[in-house]
């Protein structure tokens, strides 16, 4: 298992950037628990909504850094009886 997450760069990406991080994400491998990327700046919104309930993969955090942001994820369990995730809120 994996403690420190690998950070990809992503920030030069700015049509198809949630489709390219979600192929990371599931092409992953199994013992990864947690993955970041760098993003461009200003895109804190568009990243939450994008990343909603009912995925492997829970975005827990967004920090800004110099001249990018960083989108962290971590792997989450998904349970039969609650496959959305619906139970977290």
């Amino acid at each position: 298992m994996t403690d420190q997450p690998e950070i990809i760069d992503v920030q030069h990406v700015t049509c198809g950037l949630v489709p390219l991080m979600q192929t990371y994400l599931e092409g992953s491998e199994p013992d990864v628990e947690s993955l970041s990327f760098k993003v461009r700046q200003g895109i804190q919104t568009e990243l939450w909504n994008s990343f909603g309930t009912g995925s492997r993969w829970r975005l827990t955090d967004i920090r800004q850094d110099l001249f990018f942001d960083v989108a962290t994820f971590v792997r989450v369990q998904v349970s039969e009886l609650d496959p959305l995730g619906l139970a977290d809120f």
